[in-house]
């Protein structure tokens, strides 16, 4: 996707159609040495694993995402408006899908591969995911300021919204944005930046959601490669890093200030999990965030990668079927995800340790439900 000197390439779903498949891709392959995307249709029996997942929960999180995009004006294409797939395919399958009420594993199973046809996710350059974790981290907050409460949190801002971060920290946005609430500990603020979204627990006791509202126009920066490019850390997840922030607090500010990037959030109810860029509830370990300039929403994404096991700490297989429902700033390529682990001390643990590179698989609409002739990539 993006700019390309390749053509187009049409496709006619007839005879011998998997060996047209076969041929796109390398013809792609072979005019791409870049960036961008490469689809190499697969049988389901390629998918790593995939008989052995539980198919029932990744449709119910396919038929809530067709629920909203059935509605949306531009379903199943790019932010910059490039489609993924056909959209009368996608509007017929999610019809069918809204037709099947839960259904069982095997049923949920029988209708992916009655209705798919899965492709495997690579670029020119780099055959290979990488697949992240974030989860919905708990803060404690109070309405007004005072006591150990002192670090506001924001709305989205009146007028000018490209201060960096530097500049919110030195009060650019007094009298500018609302203040929803002030919590206790700005490292975990600068976390649930990250997050995108979270829970806080109010003084008496209550919780409430803070939700993704927007951000300002500065790029993200991943401060753990800044730790690691000085030295300071050999090994780079979460955990190190707000450990490294909590043993320097004279220097802590000066690293959260090197991202520039600085989120705004809106309330929210605190009894549901958040709501990703689709505007419906994240389900943990089957809610995906994706690169929405190259991939979109509401697209199953089977992922065949590893990740650590919480009581031991040795990497193990993870292959199961996701749905794609929302995004997150660091994600580039289309076969760059992010995991949605959920809340709480396990999920926060797994969210901060998984980063291990991996296969993604999209499950588009059947060529044999798509118009003819089709355009492909």
């Amino acid at each position: 996707m993006g700019t390309t000197a390749c053509p187009l390439l049409h496709i006619d779903y007839g005879i011998a159609m998997r060996a047209a498949f076969f041929a796109a891709f390398l013809f792609l392959a072979a005019c791409s040495a870049s960036d961008e995307t490469v689809l190499e249709p697969v049988a389901f029996d390629e998918l790593p694993d995939w008989a052995r997942d539980q198919h029932a929960a990744p449709f119910t999180v396919f038929a809530n995402s067709c629920k909203v995009n059935l509605r949306r004006a531009n379903p199943w294409q790019t932010r910059l408006g490039e489609a993924i797939g056909d959209p009368a395919s996608w509007r017929k399958v999610c019809e069918q899908a809204l037709l099947l009420e839960a259904p069982t594993d095997d049923e949920a199973r029988s209708f992916f591969e009655a209705n798919f046809q899965p492709v495997r996710v690579k670029t020119g350059r780099e055959p290979y995911g990488l697949f992240t974790g974030y989860y919905e981290p708990l803060l404690h907050g109070a309405t007004k300021r005072g006591g150990p409460y002192q670090t506001p949190v924001y709305g989205l801002p009146r007028g000018k919204k490209d201060y960096s971060r530097t500049e919110i920290l030195g009060g650019a946005l007094n009298g500018k944005a609302p203040v929803l609430l002030y919590v206790n500990d700005p490292v975990m603020l600068f976390f649930l930046h990250i997050q995108g979204s979270g829970k806080v627990r109010l003084t008496d006791g209550s919780i409430v959601g803070l939700q993704y509202a927007g951000k300002n126009d500065h790029p993200y920066v991943a401060i753990g490669k800044v730790l690691k490019d000085a030295g300071e850390l050999s090994e780079v997840s979460m955990q190190t890093i707000r450990d490294w922030l909590r043993e320097h607090p004279q220097r802590a500010n000066w690293l959260m200030n090197q991202n520039p990037s600085y989120i705004y959030f809106t309330l929210s109810p605190g009894h549901e999990y958040a709501k990703g860029a689709l505007g419906i509830p994240l389900t943990p370990e089957r809610s995906l965030a994706v690169d929405d300039d190259r991939a979109t929403y509401g697209v199953p994404t089977y992922i065949a990668t590893t990740r650590l096991n919480y009581f031991m700490g040795y990497p193990e297989q993870y292959r199961r079927l996701f749905v794609s429902q929302d995004t997150g700033g660091a994600l580039k390529g289309p076969h760059r995800g992010d995991i949605f682990f959920g809340r709480g001390e396990a999920e926060e643990w797994m969210a901060g340790h998984q980063n291990a590179r991996g296969k993604a698989y999209w499950l588009l609409p059947a060529p044999s439900a798509m118009p003819l002739p089709n355009t492909w990539w």
